[in-house]
């Protein structure tokens, strides 16, 4: 409340007054007996008021209590909402996470099978049209050409490793600086 230094006593002031009046009858010597029953009617009657007004404020304070009691456990109530919705919200994103992740591990997985497979081709046809023909010349045996041919399969598991690793860093990166 924005009050000015006498606005309290303002307020107060037929209160005030009335108190100097109730000391004053006393503080006399000899008041006189109709003067000491006019003032005891007067301090019934403030009192009576005082009292009505008393209660009337307690009522008015108790209703607020309860109002302000239902607001706060309102508020409770929304407050452990919101923080389940945050964990939910916390849970689904992670479930998003891990989609994206699996879905990225997959692209990458399939370009890295493509990029192998095209490899294979070319390693089969250098083996079948250069490798093979020199082997079979310089030393005559089968057995030497399909020995290459073997290291060659056995080579494209590696081959698929590291170019899927490589592929997944990219993607990673290229994901970050988004």
């Amino acid at each position: 409340m924005n009050e000015k230094p006498g606005a309290r006593s303002s307020v107060f002031q037929k209160e005030l007054e009335f108190l100097e009046e109730a000391r004053k009858v006393a503080d006399a010597k000899d008041p006189s007996m109709d003067h000491l029953r006019h003032g005891y009617v007067d301090v019934l009657s403030k009192y009576e008021r005082l009292l009505g007004e008393a209660k009337l404020l307690t009522s008015v304070s108790d209703r607020l209590h309860h109002k302000l009691n239902q607001a706060n456990d309102k508020l409770k109530e929304q407050s452990e909402e919101i923080n389940n919705i945050n964990e939910d919200l916390k849970v689904n994103n992670q479930i998003l996470q891990d989609t994206i992740d699996q879905l990225l591990r997959a692209r990458v997985s399939r370009r890295a099978g493509t990029i192998v497979l095209i490899i294979a081709i070319l390693l089969f046809l250098v083996s079948e049209g250069i490798l093979e023909p020199l082997i079979e010349k310089e030393t005559g045996d089968f057995y030497v050409g399909l020995g290459v041919k073997l290291v060659i399969a056995l080579l494209l598991r590696p081959i698929d490793f590291l170019t899927e690793k490589y592929l997944m860093r990219r993607a990673l990166r290229t994901a970050q600086a988004q």
